[in-house]
């Protein structure tokens, strides 16, 4: 039978009792956390930040009363509309950065600075982090070990915005003035990259966009889908508000084709979107 004590003191905080074990395995939860938690490369994020920037995290004080796939307007900002998701819009935006997530893994896509309801921050590569559950959760408000927050903020800050900024840092992005060389010793950070022979350009050049063209006039045609549907679609796949199809029928099948040209095009429903508007202009 297993001995048991009464416990008349003091609860021992459940990150203090963390933080103590890991220092007798001589190490921290900060050096633990960057060990199993990476970043999107900045060059992936110099090409395109945020990656969907229609979207926005559902919020009850920036988005009252609205839920996910709904359209609001961000009116903190500049006014634009966008359409409510939960966090699977930045767990896209990873995978479209860096080719890798693995569901169920123990893994979430985080945001570093927060504001997922801002759409400039809910899929910006500059703002995500994927990490162990149990790192991550020590980064949430309600648990939160500001020393390892500070460090996953301060390593952002100094591989997107201290030499070659990625982009001009929003207002709520602020160096913390760390060192975080001396905190990890040594230990490096872990970058994310795709392969870039899958990457897909942000911006097409005319000559791409020629091909793509190309490309979809003839899946276009090999599949007998009108303009129409084919616009439609590629707004529904994104969860965009769009004009209804006339029977589930259509919608299926010109859904199947929005696929294949992303494809076959390498393009994302969003460039792909932009392009069928120059098409059809």
């Amino acid at each position: 039978m297993v001995d048991w004590k009464v416990h008349r003191g003091n609860l021992v905080t459940p990150i203090r009792s963390l933080e103590y074990y890991f220092r007798e395995g001589g190490t921290s939860i900060i050096r633990a956390a960057f060990a199993h938690s990476y970043f999107v490369h900045p060059d992936r994020v110099r090409e395109r930040t945020p990656y969907y920037p229609d979207r926005a995290r559902t919020s009850k004080t920036h988005y009252p009363g609205m839920k996910k796939k709904e359209p609001a307007i961000w009116s903190s900002g500049d006014g634009r509309q966008v359409i409510l998701d939960d966090n699977q819009g930045a767990q896209r935006a990873w995978e479209e950065y860096t080719g890798k997530i693995v569901r169920g893994s123990g893994y979430g896509v985080r945001h570093i600075w927060g504001e997922p309801w801002n759409p400039e921050a809910f899929t910006a590569g500059w703002n995500l982090c994927y990490m162990p559950f149990w790192a991550g959760m020590l980064t949430e408000e309600q648990h939160q070990h500001i020393d390892l927050t500070r460090a996953i903020q301060q390593a952002a800050w100094d591989l997107y915005f201290a030499a070659n900024p990625v982009c001009t840092p929003l207002d709520f992005v602020e160096n913390p003035g760390l060192d975080i060389e001396e905190i990890m010793a040594g230990q490096p950070m872990l970058v994310l990259d795709c392969d870039r022979s899958r990457h897909r350009s942000p911006r097409m050049t005319p000559a791409v966009e020629g091909t793509s063209g190309a490309i979809v006039e003839r899946i276009k045609k090999d599949t007998r889908r009108s303009w129409s549907d084919i616009s439609k679609a590629v707004r529904s796949l994104q969860e965009k508000p769009h004009d209804p199809f006339g029977t589930r029928k259509v919608e299926a099948p010109a859904k199947s084709c929005v696929r294949r040209i992303c494809d076959e095009t390498r393009l994302t429903f969003a460039e792909l979107e932009s392009l069928l508007c120059q098409i059809r202009s």
